[in-house]
């Protein structure tokens, strides 16, 4: 996740749009910005955009699945990858005004956990939240370690990857160093469960209905639902050693690599684009709580820009939120391939070139399409 803020006080590319999309809206500097990411290799791609609280525009480009010609829609739901945690930040805020957990909660001790370095005891749900735990690997990703570990089948539960990791010595004291890591958020999804009594998904779900949101749901490694995209990791690094038992031998990454539903709200949220817009919209607007700590107001006389990204194996997804003295826009989107390099690292100049060329935006209202 990433955010940028600033305060000011005073080659024709094959593309399949989605036919729900009005077709006399069109924004054909945001087409020409998804599609050239589809020339360059990628399978297909979706993306909405909300112009001061209108949904706009929203269409898929190439295809949600190759091998069956499957054309990629405004509906076809992605994994988010790591904008998941935004999302889960959001979740923690809400709970925490409940007065179900505090900020200051020591994790292990709250989970029934002796980590094997004491100085892990100290780490809070408020470390989590900002990557500073001092937890020093992405542990949630050895399934077949731990399963060997601990003498279990394999991908073993999350009660017993959260002892995995806390067999871990730390990297840093608890407090002291920020350092990203999907551990943190697995963690932070773990006692947010036990806080509550349900799960993260159910939770996230019933926040997100505040704001009209219908797709979320939780990812699965082995399944490839017929309305969500197939994904396709660059092929350099395609296939690897499945963590299932179940399924065992060589598989492509994002189908058994790793334990997709454990990691819960680091990574594991499904959407669909348009209602990834509709969560950031909530966000900018105060019916859901913001990520950040001091989230920049949306206010007039204030300028700012947020941007988050998501790549996990065969899938990157943005959202990215502009305001400024012309409105509030929101822009999702998500594609069913990465390079995990060169590609990837163009997308958001891609998405925010394409804002900048824009000037006429649609005068159209399309949610009820969605």
């Amino acid at each position: 996740m990433r955010m940028v803020g600033s305060l000011i006080a005073a080659v024709l590319v094959f593309a399949v749009f989605s036919a729900s999309a009005d077709a006399a809206a069109t924004l054909p500097a945001f087409d020409s910005a998804m599609s050239g990411v589809i020339a360059q290799g990628y399978a297909g791609g979706s993306l909405a955009v909300m112009r001061n609280g209108s949904l706009v525009y929203a269409r898929g480009y190439g295809f949600a699945n190759t091998s069956n010609g499957r054309a990629a829609t405004a509906t076809t739901r992605y994994r988010q990858a790591s904008i998941s945690k935004p999302v889960t930040a959001s979740l923690l805020r809400m709970v925490v005004a409940t007065g179900a957990l505090s900020f200051e909660t020591r994790v292990f001790p709250f989970l029934g956990v002796i980590p094997a370095d004491p100085r892990a005891n100290a780490i809070t749900v408020r470390m989590l939240k900002d990557h500073t735990s001092g937890l020093g690997g992405d542990y949630f990703f050895g399934s077949k370690q731990a399963a060997a570990y601990y003498g279990v089948a394999s991908p073993p539960g999350v009660g017993t990857m959260v002892r995995w990791t806390a067999h871990y010595s730390l990297a840093a004291d608890p407090g002291t160093v920020y350092r990203y890591n999907n551990t943190n958020y697995a963690l932070l999804s773990r006692v947010l469960e036990i806080a509550t009594g349900r799960t993260w998904i159910d939770l996230v779900r019933d926040m997100g209905a505040t704001a009209g949101i219908s797709s979320w749901r939780l990812g699965v490694s082995l399944q490839k639902p017929s309305d969500e995209a197939r994904y396709y990791e660059a092929s350099s690094s395609r296939y690897t050693q499945s963590v299932f038992d179940s399924r065992p031998g060589t598989v492509e990454w994002p189908y058994g690599g790793y334990n997709l539903q454990s990691f819960g709200g680091a990574v594991a949220l499904v959407s669909t684009v348009v209602d990834m817009a509709r969560y950031d919209q909530g966000v900018a607007t105060g019916i859901l709580a913001a990520a950040e700590d001091h989230p920049i107001p949306t206010r007039p006389g204030w300028n700012y820009t947020y941007i988050y990204n998501g790549s996990m194996p065969g899938h990157y997804t943005f959202l990215i939120r502009i305001w400024n003295s012309s409105g509030l826009t929101v822009i999702a989107g998500a594609f069913n391939h990465r390079d995990a390099g060169a590609i990837d690292g163009t997308i958001n100049k891609r998405i925010i070139d394409a804002y900048n060329a824009t000037s006429v935006w649609p005068a159209v209202d399309l949610p009820g399409a969605y």
